[in-house]
């Protein structure tokens, strides 16, 4: 203290403020050191497990605004560059979002792909914990887009997540026509799929395998990311169409 020419109690809140910022660690009985990543690995883990744990259970719902962060760090008894870590990986992975200042947090709307997803996804598995649909209960992608009240893309992405985690099973039933043919419809089953298709019927297990699923669900995150990205394009084209019709070349 002496060698900065500063008192104690200034000494004192340097070091408190260091802990706050996640700089220093205090070790009961042993003093304080510099920190290191291990030393608030867990908190870190925790405050993104659990906020994200929060939003599937309808905890915190979209739109929502989160606490601010020092309130969030003195809940987690984490420092707040822990807190901002953990925020950000949320914010990357469509969990949450910030403002247009960048200072206020919130849950990440219900219309952004992602989250409407992982929103219809929570609510199915809701729906089958609780009883509310029972196994054996037959969706098309329209039957689940009415349920959850979403559109039918959603709302077979949801169905696929559900396959993958082995809670449905996918099959093909024949639907009779009016001049006396029949169509083949594809729908999802409630509850684990049987190991091969009973012959004679066509409602045949048709299910496919786990990397097919994923392979499938990557490809409508691209086909997403894709369409956003073509709307953005167009909406800069418009406001350079606009910007160049304000300030017309000589």
């Amino acid at each position: 203290m002496q060698q900065h020419g500063a008192s104690s109690l200034t000494v004192q809140k340097a070091m408190g403020l260091l802990r706050d910022e996640g700089w220093a660690v205090s070790r009961p009985g042993k003093g304080t050191f510099v920190s290191t990543r291990s030393d608030f690995g867990h908190a870190y883990e925790t405050i993104t497990t659990d906020l994200e744990r929060l939003i599937r259970q309808g905890h915190l719902t979209p739109g929502a605004k989160l606490p601010p962060r020092q309130k969030l760090a003195d809940q987690y008894e984490a420092p707040v560059t822990v807190v901002d870590a953990a925020l950000d990986r949320l914010i990357d992975g469509h969990w949450l979002r910030r403002d247009e200042n960048g200072t206020d947090v919130y849950v990440q709307d219900a219309d952004d792909p992602t989250m409407a997803n992982r929103l219809a996804h929570a609510n199915l598995s809701q729906k089958i914990d609780d009883g509310s649909l029972a196994e054996g209960t037959k969706l098309t992608a329209e039957a689940a887009a009415d349920l959850l009240d979403t559109d039918a893309r959603t709302a077979q992405r949801a169905l696929n997540l559900l396959i993958m985690e082995h809670k449905a099973s996918r099959v093909r039933r024949g639907l009779p026509t009016g001049n006396g043919g029949m169509k083949v419809e594809e729908v999802t089953v409630i509850g684990p799929g049987p190991a091969q298709g009973t012959p004679g019927t066509l409602e045949a297990f048709t299910g496919p395998s786990p990397e097919e699923m994923q392979a499938r669900i990557r490809i409508d995150v691209l086909a997403d990311a894709l369409e956003d990205a073509l709307g953005q394009i167009q909406e800069l084209r418009e406001r350079l169409d606009r910007i160049e019709g304000d300030h017309p070349q000589d």
